[in-house]
């Protein structure tokens, strides 16, 4: 035989052995399948995953302006995978405008750190706000800048916070603020007169004869009383005027920025509006009620803490022993 047909011989002969038989072509179109179907099984749990943490997987170009999202990241940000194109200008135009010189911040960090790690809200087009953590890796390709990471919707979570916070500084039944954040605030404006020798004054007051109210009218009448002052003080007050409720029927004042003469005539201001209100009880009776106030302005010296409040305490007690329904203050105590 010729060699050269000795050797097609052996090649067809190789070539018959490396062929698929068609069981095998079978087995692995069965086999691609399968892994197909697990790929589409995964991403389905991964979308799933996603929607119930509340969290998006995306890219973002920082050089060519182009943005990925995955499907959750629409549903975060209230837009349509439709009619929306994400990109880093359109991602930005929906921070919310207190919050965008600190994502761009975050995003100049990531160039040095590698890491960009932000917290801020978002306003989405219906114009609900949501609060959302951005957390990425800085990957350099190129002459292109690079973020791959996550953002996950934490509203909830937010609310949660502001809501405890809330609540550790405010007294339940009124909405002012407590005992606890009062003296803090009482505090940082003493410092802030050492400092500065900028004037401030406190106004303690309490109800005249609230026992009576709780005892004739009931407990409900009582509080009904106090919560309508602490709305009297909300919207009657200046802006950076604190009232709190101590405890009990005791309510404060810290005035910032006032002198004696202003005090008084804040707590005078405060004692008349209370003596205007009529309170009616579930029973149809109606009824009036009245403050006693004490005021007491920061000294100079060495004035305290103290010494502030045991001022204003004894203008308030002044006033209860002389009749009630009245404003005591360090000048008419004299």
């Amino acid at each position: 035989m010729d060699p050269r047909e000795s050797r097609q011989a052996a090649s067809d002969d190789k070539g018959s052995e490396s062929a698929a038989s068609p069981a095998e072509c079978q087995q692995a179109r069965y086999e691609l399948e399968v892994a197909r179907q697990e790929i589409v099984r995964l991403n389905r749990t991964l979308e799933r995953i996603q929607q119930i943490a509340r969290l998006g997987y995306w890219k973002a170009s920082l050089t060519a302006n182009e943005l990925y999202w995955s499907n959750i990241i629409y549903d975060i940000f209230g837009v349509s995978q439709a009619s929306f194109t994400p990109s880093v200008r359109a991602f930005k135009a929906m921070v919310h405008p207190e919050d965008r010189d600190s994502v761009d911040a975050s995003m100049r960090r990531a160039q040095e750190t590698g890491v960009h790690d932000v917290v801020h809200r978002i306003i989405r087009p219906d114009g609900e706000v949501r609060w959302v953590h951005e957390l990425a890796d800085y990957v350099p390709e190129g002459d292109d800048q690079v973020l791959v990471g996550t953002v996950r919707d934490i509203t909830e979570q937010k609310t949660l916070e502001l809501r405890l916070r809330q609540l550790s500084r405010t007294d339940e039944l009124t909405g002012l603020y407590n005992r606890r954040y009062f003296m803090k605030r009482l505090v940082q404006e003493l410092a802030r007169f050492r400092r500065h020798g900028r004037p401030a004054a406190v106004v303690l007051f309490d109800y005249d004869h609230f026992k009576r109210i709780n005892d004739t009218h009931g407990h409900a009448a009582g509080d009904q009383v106090l919560v309508n002052v602490s709305k009297l003080l909300r919207t009657r007050l200046r802006t950076n005027d604190l009232p709190a409720r101590l405890g009990g029927e005791e309510f404060a004042l810290l005035l910032p920025e006032t002198d004696l003469p202003s005090a008084i005539e804040a707590a005078e201001k405060v004692r008349e509006m209370v003596l205007r209100q009529t309170f009616t009880t579930e029973t149809g009776n109606r009824f009036t009620t009245s403050i006693t106030c004490g005021v007491a302005a920061f000294q100079d010296g060495e004035e305290t803490l103290e010494a502030i409040l045991q001022r204003a305490d004894r203008n308030l007690y002044q006033g209860k022993r002389t009749g009630r329904n009245r404003v005591v203050s360090d000048a008419s105590s004299a």
